[in-house]
């Protein structure tokens, strides 16, 4: 797989605003329309990257699976490969998506360590897909070590973090996970990031977000982080992708101006991309503002609401 080609979306359904009301309320056609919609405005897509549920699942592993497997058909369908995101460690104060907490990792931290229910999720979907064609990559976990301070002021919950992330690993190899195995990382971690989940991932995953002035993003420390990226991949032999860019506004042209600068230095540097966010969701910082709260990104949305492309956001095509 040359990575350097792939060129897609983040894909969050319209009809919730968390991975779990998402999961249990699975609407098959309306996938089917929001990613048609995707394929029509911007045809030379390949793949999507779609976050999964851990507590969908654990109200009813039938009923997730049959829904999974209904996703991937739907994107089979329209020529795209799936990018699963198994759990997620990105929350917002705003509007939280969900997904795994410290209390699930953090010894003693909690008794929902009781059971360790995200293992088992792991194991039954990963094995149930190991040998899947239409995996592009196994996706971890999203945003981990995603704290308010420093690392270096916790190091007892990063190294718990790290122990449930290679654990979470273990499993899908040991599961036989034919698709490479990645970490999708945090932007604000720059190289330590990047450095700290390699030994885990077969492929390196960056989110680099340009964040023009929400907050103000120097464009040259922008650059300089992604030749940074690509030598420390290139040193370990791995490929490198983009699984989240281009942040968003709730001003139209200031996005399309924030899209251009980020993809015309992704392809520069061959870096392929799946881009945040293909559809108009109920999630966190993917709407306009009649629709929900909103935070320092905006609207990440290409698709509005009403089906209708976003303007001037066909510049996607252009790279």
């Amino acid at each position: 797989m040359n990575y350097a080609q792939v060129r897609g979306f983040n894909y969050q359904p319209s009809w919730g605003s968390t991975g779990f009301e998402i999961w249990r309320n699975f609407d098959a056609e309306r996938m089917g329309q929001e990613i048609a919609l995707g394929k029509a405005y911007f045809p030379k897509i390949n793949a999507i990257r779609l976050w999964l549920s851990h507590d969908a699942w654990l109200r009813d592993p039938r009923r997730f699976s049959a829904a999974f497997e209904t996703a991937l058909g739907i994107a089979h369908t329209h020529g795209l490969s799936v990018m699963p995101v198994l759990f997620n460690r990105w929350h917002c104060a705003t509007l939280d998506y969900g997904g795994i907490y410290i209390d699930h990792f953090l010894p003693k931290a909690s008794w929902v360590q009781g059971k360790d229910q995200p293992a088992a999720f792991a194991e039954a979907i990963v094995g149930a897909h190991a040998a899947d064609p239409r995996i592009l990559a196994w996706d971890l976990c999203n945003e981990p070590f995603a704290y308010s301070c420093s690392p270096r002021d916790i190091p007892e919950i990063v190294a718990a973090e790290y122990a449930w992330l290679e654990r979470t690993h273990g499993i899908a190899k040991r599961c036989g996970a034919q698709a490479p195995v990645t970490v999708g990382i945090h932007s604000g971690h720059g190289l330590d990031g990047i450095r700290q989940i390699e030994p885990i991932s077969d492929i390196l995953s960056i989110h680099p977000y340009w964040t023009c002035d929400s907050p103000a993003h120097d464009t040259d420390a922008y650059e300089k982080s992604l030749d940074d990226y690509v030598q420390f991949a290139a040193d370990k032999g791995k490929p490198l992708i983009a699984t989240e860019t281009c942040w968003g506004s709730t001003d139209d042209a200031k996005r399309v101006a924030i899209i251009n600068y980020t993809l015309t230095h992704l392809k520069k540097r061959r870096i392929g991309w799946l881009v945040y966010l293909l559809h108009h969701s109920l999630v966190a910082d993917a709407h306009r503002p009649e629709f929900g709260p909103l935070s320092a990104p905006g609207n990440l949305a290409f698709i509005e609401a009403d089906g209708r492309l976003r303007p001037g956001h066909e510049v996607f095509n252009a790279y």
